[in-house]
């Protein structure tokens, strides 16, 4: 894993002496390189996983002028190896990024269909003179892009390209982020600086300027599966963690205590065997504290486990550095902790699995009782609304900020795609949304710390297998109206540990913001201390902010609402300081 940079020379930038792989070596601390012509300079910050020889580094570049910048791993790179070259061909490497660039000069940007794994990438032909850019199905990956006639940049963070730009927040995109707490589509919070989206390709015409972005993978199928193989599924799953352990560096496992990150230790375990490193987050007497559960399953496979606390006073030295790696307002609290999870885990291992994405797979949240159920793109584009509009627009200056009546940003023309595809488009409604912005807090906080994370349950065929299956082999309502959800891994798990927690209700990995907001008076104090910065900012009502203020100085009791509105203010000026 490692950061990216492309930018184009032609015009205003050409003089420029800002390097992205310098403001990206946390991303890749063990090489930075570079390679550029009169049209085109590209850079990278190696994380080196995999081939560790200097063989490996990158820019990558065989054939000349025929360049690669690559982050990410390829899981089925060996397999590939095989199918696409015969055994004459000579290598320069044991590398998966070779083979992608080999890929790409044998089949263009239709090999992207046979690769399996994380990937975002700028590939460059000179012949052309074009940028061609990838991002991996799912989005595990992130890109994001500028573009203004002849100026084209690309980079793994916002970051880079707010440096060339400037750090211009959107004030169209305000109304969103405060709804939703994230903005959708292709937007982020800066001006002029976009997200290419999960799933998508993007050609630039550097003689041009012309700019094509499309949709490589469309990844929902019809639901024919009437009945689970579990024999498949099991097999499925090893394979999958199997390639997800390749790797010529030390890697470990993120355990939760819930059932799927203790399913890949399972497997984990079966592959490599004992002393492998677990890491697992606590929250002193909190109730959503599963330490102890993850402490269990590390025991019972006789790893090398590390319970990290974390602590209000955690989250209140984490908070202002996760933003300035974020690039953008927080939007889960849970971040923060895994920011601290990542700096623990630097210390042992350059690679951890996580079981992120189980739950969009197989159907694991209570709240799809509700959205499986949706019929209209209104309500699908309200999901996991935050705040309604009406409660917050009063803390922001409406002269100020336009589409107040529109606070859906891209979600309108998403959900109206996606509902068109019926009950499955439902699904690829939330991976392209909420999944996403799930991803994006494990890119940032991971490689923030030079970690790289993996995800074995967004494996293709893992992923294939779940959207194939009928909703009732996954997900349903038992005859006493309680909820059975993620069916095949609940059972499995049963299979694995000999244990029934079908019934169990699900915490998910939730930090107690709510709680310390309440009752530490030192998190108050952090809240207190920004909000009274609000007056830097026209965008904002600053008399509104004032009295919600004073409701933290005067130690009132604050309401699920209140809350919510000092989680996204809170956060929102705490990066608009950062960037200002």
């Amino acid at each position: 894993m490692c950061g990216i940079t492309g930018i184009t020379k032609t015009t205003k930038f050409n003089q420029s002496n800002i390097s992205g792989a310098t403001m990206l070596c946390h991303r890749g601390p063990d090489h930075q390189g570079n390679w550029e012509n009169n049209y085109v300079k590209l850079e990278h910050s190696r994380l080196a996983i995999v081939d560790l020889s200097d063989a490996g580094n990158q820019p990558f570049e065989q054939t000349k002028g025929q360049v690669l910048v690559f982050n990410g791993e390829i899981y089925n790179f060996q397999e590939l190896h095989k199918n696409w070259f015969d055994s004459s061909t000579p290598w320069k490497t044991q590398s998966d990024t070779e083979v992608l660039y080999r890929g790409l000069l044998k089949k263009g940007l239709n090999c992207l269909n046979e690769l399996n794994g994380m990937f975002a990438f700028g590939f460059y032909n000179s012949n052309s003179n074009k940028i061609f850019l990838a991002r991996d199905r799912y989005g595990i990956k992130p890109l994001y892009y500028y573009h203004d006639g002849l100026d084209f940049i690309f980079a793994s963070e916002q970051k880079v390209i707010a440096e060339f730009i400037g750090w211009n927040p959107d004030l169209d995109n305000l109304s969103e982020y405060f709804v939703f707490k994230y903005v959708s589509g292709n937007k982020t919070m800066l001006k002029n600086i976009y997200e290419l989206e999960p799933g998508h390709a993007a050609e630039f015409d550097i003689n041009t300027g012309k700019l094509k972005i499309w949709r490589w993978h469309d990844f929902v199928k019809e639901r024919t599966e009437e009945k689970i193989d579990y024999d498949k599924l099991e097999e499925i799953l090893f394979q999958s963690v199997k390639r997800h352990l390749i790797s010529d560096v030390p890697i470990g496992i993120q355990l939760s205590g819930g059932i799927d990150s203790s399913i890949l230790a399972w497997y984990m375990s079966k592959i490599k065997g004992e002393g492998i490193k677990s890491f697992s987050i606590e929250f002193p007497d909190s109730e959503y504290d599963e330490s102890v559960e993850a402490s269990n399953t590390a025991k019972k496979f006789n790893f090398d486990h590390h319970s990290i606390q974390f602590s209000v006073n955690d989250f209140i030295e984490i908070w202002p550095k996760a933003i300035k790696f974020f690039d953008e307002p927080i939007n889960h609290p849970h971040t923060l902790a895994l920011f601290k999870l990542y700096q623990v885990a630097k210390i042992h291992v350059k690679v951890l699995l996580s079981g992120e994405g189980a739950d969009e797979v197989f159907l694991g949240y209570p709240h799809h009782n509700k959205t499986l159920r949706i019929t209209n793109f209104n309500d699908l584009r309200n999901f996991s609304k935050f705040l309604d509009f009406d409660l917050i627009k009063e803390y922001l200056n409406l002269d100020l900020i336009q589409n107040t009546n529109d606070y859906w940003g891209k979600k309108t023309v998403s959900a109206k795609y996606w509902i068109s595809k019926g009950i499955t488009g439902i699904i690829g409604y939330e991976f392209h949304h909420h999944l996403n912005t799930l991803l994006n807090r494990i890119d940032k906080m991971s490689m923030a710390n030079s970690v790289e994370v993996r995800t074995p349950y967004l494996d293709n065929e893992l992923v294939e297998f779940g959207l194939k299956q009928n909703i009732y082999n996954l997900f349903r309502l038992s005859e006493n109206n309680s909820i059975k959800r993620k069916i095949p891994l609940m059972k499995l798990y049963e299979k694995l540990f000999h244990i029934d927690i079908s019934d169990k209700n699900k915490f998910g990995f939730r930090v107690p913001f709510d709680e310390w907001i309440q009752n530490k008076p030192e998190l108050r104090k952090l809240c207190i201390e920004t909000l009274s910065k609000n007056e830097q900012f026209d965008e904002l009502n600053h008399t509104k902010i004032e009295e919600l203020r004073k409701n933290l100085v005067n130690n009132d009791v604050l309401n699920n609402f209140q809350i919510r509105k000092i989680w996204v203010l809170t956060n929102y000026l705490l990066w608009r300081q950062n960037t200002s």
